[in-house]
């Protein structure tokens, strides 16, 4: 895949990057005011419906009669019946996250600069090796069942702006219905992660719905990569709105209720804050479980400050957070990570 992006190597962590920063680096520091300076790191109310009015009484008088006959009593119509209003049911949300914690791996399988999904030849290792990890975290908090997830990148932003100009390589739809027989056959959950490009976030998500409509296939979006015309991603930081957010949710949602399946996760990575810039815009979609995964790699105390920064301090629905198996050190541990507040219900692994 030409000109593939890791994402390990890419992004400051936590605040808009100061003039005269190079791009370049995820760096992380505990996220306080904006103005921190960055130490950086190479790499339903129910519906009541307004009955319709009922039809009017006919006039006292009726029109052409003679003034010398007697004005007939006028008859009022039998008004139609109309059926009584129903309430509708209130919808249960029953997403995975209602009960459960997702604990997932993320990365590509062409390659290992992606993340853990490429270090393994064998997918059948790979899975065995995640439920291990889903397990530590099933003993950290017995009440939270641990699902084990993969978080396959769909499409992988590109520096480089390809045939059809979108700087982005779609993963072929050969190893994406791959992996999601293999997600299915091992009781785990596929996130389906696009990193967007110059594209729309419509266009990405309109190309997974064949995969989107199984029940345990979610999406992950990557707002780093969503960068404007005329820049680079990776040399610049992209952005969604919240129009864009709510959208992606909607599509989710119509899939959803046209097919009959459970809610779905919606994920959004997010390390700086101008990677959402009207965050507090994105509001709740019925049927979709929206959580806000803070990503970056660096120590316990720094990856804790961004977590409240852009967690515990913008709350959506629900909150994530990203560890890296490699740059992260130490690296947090199962229980040091469900008892941050709140409790990632997402946790990922690069």
């Amino acid at each position: 895949m030409a000109a593939i992006l890791a994402l390990s190597l890419i992004g400051v962590f936590a605040l808009p990057r100061p003039a005269g920063d190079a791009v370049g680096d995820r760096a992380i520091s505990v996220a306080t005011p904006r103005s921190t300076v960055i130490a950086h790191m190479p790499e339903p109310t129910p519906v009541v419906f307004a009955q319709p009015p009922l039809v009017g009484a006919f006039a006292a008088r009726s029109v052409g009669l003679r003034a010398s006959e007697p004005t007939p009593t006028p008859i009022p119509p039998t008004p139609t019946p109309v059926p009584p209003t129903a309430t509708p049911t209130p919808a249960v949300p029953n997403g995975p996250l209602v009960k459960n914690r997702l604990v997932t791996w993320y990365g590509h399988p062409d390659s290992n600069l992606l993340g853990i999904l490429g270090e393994f030849s064998d997918p059948k290792v790979m899975i065995t090796k995640l439920k291990a990890q889903a397990a530590a975290y099933q003993a950290a908090d017995p009440s939270r069942p641990a699902i084990p997830t993969i978080e396959l990148i769909a499409s992988v932003a590109s520096d480089t702006p390809g045939d059809d100009g979108l700087y982005l390589n779609r993963t072929r739809l050969s190893l994406i219905e791959q992996y999601a027989d293999l997600a299915g056959q091992n009781g785990c959950l596929l996130l389906l992660d696009i990193q967007i490009g110059y594209d729309s976030v419509e266009n990405e998500v309109r190309r997974l719905e064949p995969f989107l409509k199984r029940p345990y296939v979610h999406l992950a979006i990557d707002p780093e990569f969503h960068v404007k015309k005329g820049e680079v991603p990776g040399q610049e930081f992209g952005s969604l709105t919240a129009a864009e957010v709510t959208g992606a949710a909607k599509m989710l949602a119509d899939l959803v209720t046209k097919n009959g399946i459970t809610d779905k996760v919606l994920v959004i990575h997010q390390f700086r804050y101008d990677m959402l810039p009207d965050k507090a815009k994105i509001k709740p979609t019925l049927h979709v479980e929206t959580v806000i995964v803070m990503d970056g790699f660096g120590g316990p105390e720094a990856k804790i400050g961004n977590y409240g920064a852009f967690v515990r301090d913008e709350p959506l629905e629900f909150g994530g957070i990203k560890l890296f198996y490699k740059q992260d050190k130490p690296l947090m541990t199962p229980a040091d990570v469900v008892k941050l507040d709140p409790s990632p219900l997402v946790v990922i692994y690069q």
